[in-house]
């Protein structure tokens, strides 16, 4: 997927965002496509239906059975709707082929992205990476999506095309024009994540003793993790 994802990049190499704290291990740029965003705007009027949603997964990896509800409620061809495209994920395939199936994804701008054997699914952080949009359940996760082009929905009957539509302008501006205050991308950055970690760790004391001797300590809070981690 890095590989996919950097021949990607290669291509979009002059749009690019400054590190993140300058560390000696972090790169000191990093690439954020936004050609997609700039056609979903220059195509406003004209964007194909059928480019808008794209539903590719593996209906059979969330054991509740709740992607194949959804495969069949939005895929088949009696319910299938026009701005809807269905492309069947493979449980095995040939990793040589994900930088064409990438090329072949970024043809929509909205990927669907429902939890798979976890909460959480990498399509997500895909369709984030690559200038897609995801669409998300509403979560425990929320936190996560803060500040991030990420589309949060109560079932799947809140798509439509109108609905879609909408919210590609949106923000597509925001992206476009407003990207640095309007988003964070730097959540995608492992630079980002392991400085917040380790400053609610341990090594944040600056104290050695201290540091050596504090043990990590399972707390009852009716906070989340992510939430406690963000705080």
């Amino acid at each position: 997927m890095v590989e996919a994802i950097t021949s990607i990049y290669k291509q979009q190499n002059n749009h690019t965002l400054p590190s993140i704290y300058g560390d000696n291990d972090e790169p000191p740029y990093y690439i954020q496509p936004i050609d997609m965003t700039r056609r979903a705007l220059n195509q406003k009027h004209d964007l194909k239906r059928k480019n808008l949603l794209l539903i590719n997964f593996n209906q059979h990896t969330d054991g509740r059975g709740f992607r194949q509800q959804i495969w069949t409620h939005m895929c088949s061809k009696k319910n299938r709707a026009p701005f809807t495209t269905c492309l069947f994920k493979s449980p095995s395939f040939d990793m040589s082929y994900i930088p064409n199936i990438y090329a072949r994804n970024r043809k929509y701008s909205f990927w669907l992205s429902p939890r798979g054997n976890g909460i959480d699914c990498y399509r997500t952080w895909e369709a984030l990476y690559l200038d897609a949009i995801p669409i998300v359940w509403n979560s425990s996760l929320n936190i996560l999506y803060e500040h991030l082009p990420v589309v949060i929905i109560q079932n799947y009957t809140d798509i439509n095309e109108t609905f879609l539509r909408e919210k590609l302008h949106e923000i597509s501006m925001k992206k476009y024009f407003q990207m640095n205050q309007m988003y964070r991308f730097e959540k995608l950055r492992n630079a980002y994540w392991r400085r917040l970690i380790l400053n609610k760790s341990r090594h944040s004391v600056k104290n050695i003793n201290i540091r050596i001797n504090q043990c990590w300590r399972a707390r009852i809070s009716r906070k989340s993790f992510l939430s406690s981690l963000f705080s």
